[in-house]
């Protein structure tokens, strides 16, 4: 619920009118608008150096836990990077491209990595994070990926990552992640 006042809030914010999208509240005498639902549910957007070491630090543990030198996947290492969720819809590059839950995304991964002898991902240091009150985080992010498959054939590319995180408890998890390649770059299949 609060991802959509963030959402509707922005396009307010941006001189939308959010009228249409929320048509009850045409008909209810003062209540607040869909931007100041934003507002009060999101607070600030906040940026500062303590969030670039915690993300920072985060994409470096995404990368490692999506890595591997024998072709097999951490599940466990990835799991304490994504809300566990049954309903949460994840995006990537790889088919079937949409995952909805992250048994979805993990079975979907572990498939990918029969077919690989190794994968590497490298962030590059392009991190851009978003707060959006205190426990709500955007993030965005380009990782080098460098792939081999059980064929032998190499596959390289910049990777682009989105993701929103929330804070649960005393940790940072992905609510939403899109991972898209550029089109016409890398290397490979």
């Amino acid at each position: 619920m609060k991802l959509k006042y963030l959402l509707l809030g922005a396009l307010a914010g941006a001189g939308v009118t959010t009228a249409a999208f929320v048509p009850a509240m045409r008909s209810q005498v003062n209540q607040p608008t869909v931007a100041q639902l934003a507002l009060s549910e999101a607070g600030s957007v906040v940026a500062g150096d303590t969030d670039n070491l915690t993300f920072t630090a985060l994409i470096d543990d995404y990368a490692e836990a999506w890595s591997t030198e024998d072709g097999t996947l951490d599940t466990e290492a990835v799991e304490e990077l994504y809300a566990s969720d049954p309903d949460l819809v994840f995006y990537d590059a790889i088919l079937p491209e949409r995952f909805v839950g992250f048994e979805d995304m993990i079975r979907s991964g572990e498939e990918l990595f029969a077919n690989l002898n190794s994968m590497t991902l490298t962030p590059t240091g392009d991190l851009d994070v978003r707060r959006y009150g205190e426990r709500l985080a955007w993030t965005t992010t380009v990782i080098d990926m460098e792939a081999v498959s059980t064929e032998g054939a190499i596959m390289t590319f910049p990777m682009r990552q989105t993701a929103i995180w929330e804070q649960r408890g005393e940790n940072w998890v992905m609510v939403h992640e899109h991972v898209s390649a550029p089109i016409g770059t890398g290397s490979g299949q």
